[in-house]
């Protein structure tokens, strides 16, 4: 990732040319994602060139909690109710970066964030509701499992990744 800047949203950050191929995630970037860290529903990072201030992708986070029943007991870790989790709520990558491998890296740069997060905060699992059926297959070749009884919602165990980074 030498070639972009990682960095929590702010109001200098260029959005209006920020176009993912997905409306509804360019529009929530543009139109939400701001007031969603000043109401504290969800902390917004952005890729941006070295020095540079447009966006060229971007993920969301939030704490989360899941319905024990969602999940299989080796993911409960033995709660009986929710499980403390976190939201990876959003993550989208300009067209100008797709097809080059940009969506690994992005993602490996929020599950580092959710790890860390996880070490001062704790909780157990990281969340994902994808989008599509295509963004859902991105996620299960990390990993990630689909919960019960909904195939686009998918978890991975803090542990786990924090193993598969060696951190």
């Amino acid at each position: 990732m030498t070639d972009w800047a990682s960095s929590a949203l702010d109001e200098q950050h260029e959005l209006a040319n920020f176009d993912c191929g997905v409306p509804v995630l360019d529009d929530w970037l543009r139109n939400q994602a701001v007031n969603a860290a000043k109401r504290g529903t969800a902390k917004t990072y952005v890729w941006t060139s070295i020095g540079g201030d447009r966006v060229v992708a971007y993920y969301a986070i939030t704490p989360h909690q899941v319905a024990r029943e969602e999940v299989s007991s080796s993911l409960a870790g033995g709660l009986t109710g929710p499980v403390p989790a976190y939201l990876l709520g959003k993550l989208a990558l300009d067209r100008s970066l797709h097809g080059g491998g940009h969506g690994a890296e992005l993602l490996h740069d929020a599950l580092t964030r959710l790890v860390e997060a996880a070490e001062v905060a704790s909780g157990r699992l990281i969340v994902v509701d994808a989008i599509d059926d295509k963004a859902a297959a991105f996620y299960r070749k990390y990993d990630f499992k689909p919960v019960i009884g909904n195939s686009r919602r998918l978890v991975i165990k803090v542990a786990t990744v924090r193993k598969a980074l060696g951190l």
